[in-house]
Order: C-alpha cells, then sequence, then structure tokens
C-alpha cells in the first residue's frame, strides 16, 4: 500500500462510535440554534449599513436641512460631561420646567428662581406656557404660571388624573381622566364632556396644534378622535400593555415595556425595541422623526440612553441607534426642550437631575444634585423623587 491509498483508506473509514458522536453533536447545535436571540439583519452587516448610510447622508446633506443634522447625529459618539451643580441656579438649554414634587408642582425659571404653585397632585402646561393644568382628588384646577392662581376649577366625584392642554390657538381643550372616563373640557373650563367610557389609566396625547387626541381603550387599542365632531377617525389593532403614548405629526407612537411601535390609520410597524432582560422607561420625540429612550438593564441595575434612527422612510432608516449616556440606577422623566436641542431626566439613586445637549452636537451633561432638598424643603427625605412634568419656553404668554 502506498502513501495515497493510505490516505483514501483513512478518509474512507470511521472511528468506533464517530457516528453517534457526529448525531449528539448536532442535536446540540440544532437546539441551540433554536434558542438564539435573533439578530435584525440591519445589526448582523452593521458596517455595511454605517457605511452605506455615511454615503447616503452627506449626499442629503448637500440639499436639505434634515440631512446635514443627519450627518451631525452620526458623528455624535462622545460625551462631554460637566462636573455636578450642587444648586439648582438655571435651566441648562433654557426655558422653563414644571416638576412635580410631594409639595406639589413648582414651575423652574431659566435663571433658577422657582416658585410652588400649591398642593397638587399633577401638573402640566398649557401650549405656550401661560397657564398650568393641574390635579387634585377629584378636582381639576387652572393656574396662573406666573402667580399660582386658580383661573377656574371643576370637580369630578372620582379622582382625577393625567390632564392634557392641546394646541391649536386660542381656542384649546384640556383632556383628563376621571375614574376609567375620559372627559375633554374647553380651555376657558366649559363645556365639559366624556367623549370615552372604560380607558385604560394611560395619559392621553394630543397631535400638535389641533383638536385631535390620541388615547388607549379599555379593549387595548389605541383610538383617535376629533373631539370637536366626536368622529373617530381611526383606531388600531389591540397592543397589549402599552404603557406611554405621543403623537407625532399624523401618526401615534406606544411604548410597551420592550418595544415602540409606531401606528397609522392603515399600518403598524415596530419602530425599536430593547434586548430581553432590559425595559423602556419612558421616551422622548426629537426633530426629524427621532425619539430617545430610556433602556433599563434589570440585571445591571443601569440605565442608558439610546437616540433611534428617525422614523420616516428613506435613508435615514439605514443610520444606526446612538447609544451616548449610561447611568448606574433607573432615568426617568425624559423630557424634550421646546426646541429639541436638550433633554432632560431624573436620576433618584443620584439625587440629580440631568441635562443633555443634543444640539449643536450631542455630548454636554449637566447633572444637577441635591435634588430632593430643591423641591422638599423642610422633608424628611422619605418623600418620592421629584419628576420632570414638562418643559415650556422661557418666556409666558
Amino acid at each position: 500500500m502506498n502513501e495515497d491509498d493510505f490516505r483514501k483508506g483513512l478518509r474512507a473509514g470511521s472511528a468506533p462510535g464517530e457516528a453517534e458522536a457526529g448525531e449528539r453533536a448536532w442535536q446540540v447545535v440544532r437546539q441551540a440554534y433554536a434558542e438564539r436571540t435573533r439578530v435584525p439583519w440591519i445589526e448582523r452587516h452593521s458596517r455595511l449599513v454605517i457605511a452605506l448610510a455615511l454615503l447616503a447622508a452627506l449626499a442629503v446633506a448637500a440639499v436639505t436641512a434634515p440631512g446635514r443634522a443627519l450627518v451631525d447625529t452620526v458623528r455624535e459618539s462622545v460625551r462631554e460631561e460637566a462636573p455636578p451643580e450642587n444648586a439648582f441656579d438655571r435651566v441648562p438649554g433654557g426655558g422653563r420646567l414644571l416638576v412635580q414634587s410631594a409639595s406639589g408642582p413648582w414651575v423652574v425659571h431659566e435663571d433658577g428662581s422657582k416658585r410652588l404653585l400649591g398642593r397638587y397632585d399633577d401638573a402640566s402646561w398649557s401650549p405656550r406656557g401661560l397657564f398650568v393644568v393641574a390635579t387634585q382628588g377629584g378636582r381639576l384646577v387652572t393656574l396662573d404660571s406666573e402667580r399660582g392662581e386658580v383661573r377656574w376649577s371643576l370637580s369630578r366625584s372620582e379622582r382625577v388624573a393625567d390632564p392634557r392642554w392641546s394646541g391649536g390657538g386660542l381656542d384649546t381643550r384640556i383632556a383628563y381622566r376621571a375614574g376609567s372616563s375620559l372627559h375633554v373640557v374647553a380651555g376657558d373650563g366649559s363645556p365639559d364632556s366624556v367623549i370615552a367610557e372604560d380607558v385604560q389609566p394611560v395619559a392621553p396625547a394630543w397631535q400638535s396644534d389641533s383638536h385631535v387626541l390620541a388615547y388607549l381603550a379599555g379593549d387595548s387599542r389605541i383610538r383617535v378622535l376629533n373631539v370637536d365632531s366626536g368622529e373617530e377617525l381611526w383606531r388600531t389593532a389591540p397592543v397589549p400593555e402599552v404603557r406611554e403614548i405621543a403623537f407625532d405629526g399624523r401618526r401615534v407612537l406606544g411604548a410597551t415595556k420592550r418595544q415602540i411601535w409606531i401606528f397609522g390609520p392603515h399600518r403598524r410597524s415596530l419602530f425599536d425595541h430593547v434586548p430581553r432582560g432590559h425595559a423602556i422607561l419612558g421616551f422622548a420625540l426629537v426633530p426629524f422623526g427621532g425619539v430617545v429612550l430610556t433602556d433599563y438593564d434589570e440585571a445591571a441595575d443601569a440605565t442608558q440612553l439610546v437616540q433611534t434612527t428617525c422614523s420616516t422612510s428613506g435613508v435615514c432608516l439605514l443610520i444606526p441607534d446612538i447609544h451616548f449616556y449610561r447611568a448606574a440606577g433607573r432615568l426617568d422623566g425624559l423630557t424634550s426642550s421646546p426646541d429639541g436641542g436638550w433633554l432632560a431626566a431624573a436620576s433618584p439613586d443620584a439625587d440629580q437631575f440631568l441635562f443633555f445637549r443634543r444640539r449643536p452636537r450631542l455630548g454636554k451633561v449637566v447633572s444637577v444634585s441635591d435634588v430632593t432638598r430643591e423641591f422638599s424643603p423642610g422633608g424628611s427625605g422619605a418623600e418620592p423623587f421629584p419628576r420632570i412634568a414638562g418643559w415650556s419656553e422661557g418666556g409666558a404668554g
């Protein structure tokens, strides 16, 4: 037997138990494949996608403002953290904040001066920040945002919650929940009407500068309603466990524990999601169709801020998510400034408010410490941590 015949014999034969061992190995591999975490195509080919997105975005940037913003977004990868500020002596990014504390809502002016509006459970801004709408047990109250004076109020037999004030010029509307009923009242206090029964405890959302309202019905459908005519414009299929909704132009965004969906009159599509063992604590809309979400890793007890790709069709869908901040514990109350140039969030574990600059480039982080003492003077320290309930422009009016 020569060397070639010997090699052929080795390839043709098999070792004792080789077939059985191969079958066992195949079973292990097949089971592991079936239990794998599926990675979207865009993630498997992330380098190619990033390269293509950069080239396409550069082409778009030559002719459009949104394109230039997308180029800046791709570059946004390094954050610049400013030293902590022990005193809340200004609002980074300007404007005024509405902060809900155990004592009630506070208006924080751009120069850091603050005013407690009274003992109210919840509050939100009017469209231009001239007024604040607040709740107190079964009462709905509108207040002058500068002096805290009551403009008008109404009472219900059930607890009132989630007041939201619409735009639409001087003829505005306020939506709120009383028990499981959804009410709408005119901005001047009359008339008031029930527009839906059996609604879920999720804050409704107004379409910008209109009287069109989205809310989560008891059947887990998001319904979109013209509150003046009472006409239901469209509804979604049932979506279990929606925690938060927002209006983005003509579309509605809904967040569950791990997913953010986009809904339109005739479609539903997955906008973004977080891995298993993670949770979306909140999200904020940002210019050009994007979203920033808080991705909480339950095992690590840490939260990461993620800027997602835009929700519009076209080249911007190719740009990958940007992970731009990570902190221990939970980050709540994610809020965008009126112009979208800054974001704010609360960090209860660190006793801080965090402010993130988005424009002209993402990076700068300003942290304000001792928040509990700022908004609960004389408190025991056991009160609920203050939360940012809204961000308005600098001047009321």
